[in-house]
């Protein structure tokens, strides 16, 4: 009997390696998360830490006062949408990891399947030729008696 060779072992190294590199976009994918999750927060600081002057002022400190305001608040919307498209990119990654992984584990059940019928038709072939054995032995018996 040969001996087992799945022959799609090639396509399974290939679906391996993409399952890899998925899993490192995956990886990318959620330490970028984390990172923008701490920027939005430094932001939400930085905007809560500024003090309002009381008191009277000119118009010019007013509305410096008010553009510093305006930006950290701009600041802050833009690391919410960055955050957003973060873990939109994130759940991406996920879903594309999952793909690969599922695409492994079919061919791997596919060798594991091929993998048991081999063995099944080995173990059928020796079975056979046990017989056979048997059978030639129990002939020759008769003929020499």
């Amino acid at each position: 009997m040969k001996r087992y060779r799945f022959r799609l072992e090639q396509v399974l190294r290939v679906r391996r390696i993409e399952e890899e590199q998925a899993k490192a976009s995956l990886v990318a994918a959620n330490r970028h998360v984390t990172e923008t999750e701490a920027l939005l927060n430094a932001k939400i600081e930085r905007y809560a830490s500024i003090t309002n002057p009381v008191g009277t002022r000119s118009v010019n400190d007013f509305l410096t006062a008010r553009a510093g305001h305006e930006a950290a608040a701009a600041a802050v919307v833009s690391a919410g949408a960055a955050l957003d498209d973060a873990r939109r990119g994130a759940e991406d990654a996920r879903q594309g990891w999952m793909l690969a992984a599922s695409r492994v584990t079919a061919l791997e059940n596919l060798d594991a399947r091929r993998r048991a019928e081999h063995a099944a038709e080995a173990e059928h072939e020796a079975a056979m030729e046990i017989d056979d054995l048997v059978t030639s032995r129990y002939g020759r018996q008769l003929l020499a008696a």
